[in-house]
């Protein structure tokens, strides 16, 4: 172990240090001992929901990639020469132990010494205390940010912020580059490209069928502009964060739903569609949308949340920065 190991590990056993008294001095840590890390809850009550294990599947995909999922959510791994190159932690301590369980069963003999951060929020990167607290952790400067301003207990700081839109790395014997193409969903998502197995994957972005509730910090704006740039990179498989995996199209026809529910969404305003009666926007969606979109994997679930959503960045402005930006449009 050289000097950079002990200080990096230094650092996180302080930075958990600091949230122990921090949760000790606002009264909230009463609890916690029921749920190894908590989050940002702060009821002093048991969270059985944090700690259950849920069964994990995973599968090779090409040369050293690995796909993992729990059924909703999904990952890639990489085996290294001597460890495991893990991204994302995924939902809770007992999926991320989980998970960490699962790449043990791949290989027993190599530890998880690097998990890389696709962006901030807690449901893929919150526990790398509980999958791998002594690995290296990769996060663009925008995502490693946010953590450190967090602190949420779990959710261990970046021990590298790399910063702008492009950054290569060959770790343990394996190739590839992760790219920031803009504002898309949260803070600081990243893309991972694998030239050599020409494979692309980015969380929270495309996913098949429709758009994901009410789009939970997606940034609409740069959003389709900002995907589109990826396509200037030679892949033919695209691993998504959610459900499964898709291709070149799949992902092409994702970005054509975004671009036609804003069309929707503007003509709903225009018909007098009030974003606010949910009955209404229920039954506008099944009758103007349907022939669009009612085959799409679902539809009936979320269409009618993606459109009052689209609705109220047109009547609003959208939100924050990200979501106002111009977006460039030049190619990787």
């Amino acid at each position: 172990m050289n000097e950079n190991d002990i200080l990096r590990r230094i650092g996180q056993y302080l930075w958990r240090q600091d949230r122990i008294v921090s949760e000790a001095e606002n009264g909230n840590g009463a609890g916690h001992a029921e749920c190894d890390h908590c989050g940002i809850f702060t009821i002093p009550t048991p969270h059985p929901i944090m700690g259950a294990w849920r069964d994990i599947s995973y599968s090779p995909v090409r040369d050293k990639i690995w796909s993992v999922s729990e059924g909703i959510y999904r990952s890639i791994f990489l085996e290294g020469e001597k460890g495991v190159i893990a991204f994302d932690t995924l939902t809770t301590p007992g999926t991320a132990r989980a998970y960490a369980g699962a790449i043990g069963r791949v290989f027993p003999k190599k530890p998880i010494h690097t998990i890389v951060y696709s962006h901030d929020h807690l449901d893929h990167t919150g526990f790398a205390a509980d999958m791998a607290p002594d690995a290296d952790i990769i996060a663009h400067r925008l995502c490693a940010e946010v953590v450190a301003a967090r602190k949420s207990d779990g959710q261990l700081p970046a021990t590298e912020a790399w910063d702008g839109e492009r950054k290569s790395y060959e770790i343990d014997g394996v190739y590839f580059e992760l790219l920031y193409p803009g504002p898309t969903h949260g803070d600081g998502n990243i893309a991972a490209w694998f030239p050599q197995s020409k494979i692309l994957f980015m969380v929270d972005t495309i996913i098949p069928g429709v758009g994901y509730t009410f789009f939970p910090d997606w940034h609409f704006k740069p959003y389709v502009p900002s995907m589109k740039r990826l396509l200037s990179l030679d892949w033919d498989m695209f691993i998504p964060g959610h459900f499964w995996i898709t291709d070149r199209q799949g992902f092409i026809d994702n970005l054509e739903y975004y671009d036609l529910m804003a069309d929707f969404a503007q003509q709903a305003i225009i018909d007098g569609l009030d974003p606010h009666d949910w009955d209404s926007v229920c039954r506008y969606t099944e009758e103007k949308l349907s022939a669009s979109f009612g085959n799409l994997f679902r539809f009936h679930e979320y269409c009618a949340m993606n459109l009052s959503r689209y609705m109220q960045t047109y009547l609003t402005g959208g939100w924050g920065i990200e979501g106002n930006m111009h977006p460039n449009t030049t190619p990787f």
